[in-house]
């Protein structure tokens, strides 16, 4: 009779402590709010190209909607800013005057949940692209404001795979 009553027992906890998984599956962030570039360099105009490059790459990006007013609990503020711009001469002539300059550019930049005040992920990014150093002064400068627009589009391209891919560690965080 113990035994019965044994395995009756048994029989009747294997069944009651059966649990079921499910598991809702997160969503990935989609509002995002595009706060102007802060440029922390003395390089004039990196703000005004880093925010134009930062608009034409999240309007385009399907994965995002850019909101023009955030919303609490569903925007991700997206707050760049350009920390430094380092050139140096990297290509010369056999005069010696400089024909190739190498650009680097690093920033931060912050996601932070609409209403809160702590940042939820910080990003730094460096990137580095060449440009070229003959002709005209005007048109070398010509040329390092596209190298600066050029390091600008692969930055933002690469925070939107960064924000797509812990967009659903973000959206999980209260």
């Amino acid at each position: 009779m113990r035994i019965f009553f044994f395995m009756l027992l048994l029989f009747f906890f294997s069944f009651s402590c059966a649990t079921t998984n499910v598991s809702q599956k997160p969503q990935k962030v989609e509002h995002v709010y595009l706060e102007p570039v802060t440029n922390k360099t003395p390089e004039e105009g990196a703000d005004v190209i880093f925010t134009k490059v930062a608009n034409d790459v999240f309007y385009s990006d399907s994965r995002f909607k850019v909101e023009r007013t955030p919303k609490p609990g569903v925007t991700v503020l997206v707050k760049p800013s350009v920390d430094s711009i380092s050139t140096y001469a990297v290509g010369f002539d056999k005069y010696d005057r400089v024909t190739e300059y190498k650009m680097t550019i690093s920033t931060t930049i912050k996601l932070i949940r609409y209403g809160f005040k702590n940042p939820l992920y910080t990003f730094s990014i460096f990137r580095y692209d060449f440009y070229d150093a003959t002709g005209a002064p005007q048109e070398v400068e010509r040329k390092r404001k596209e190298c600066i627009e050029r390091i600008a589009y692969q930055i933002f391209r690469e925070l939107g795979e960064k924000i797509a891919i812990s967009g659903e560690k973000i959206e999980n965080q209260k």
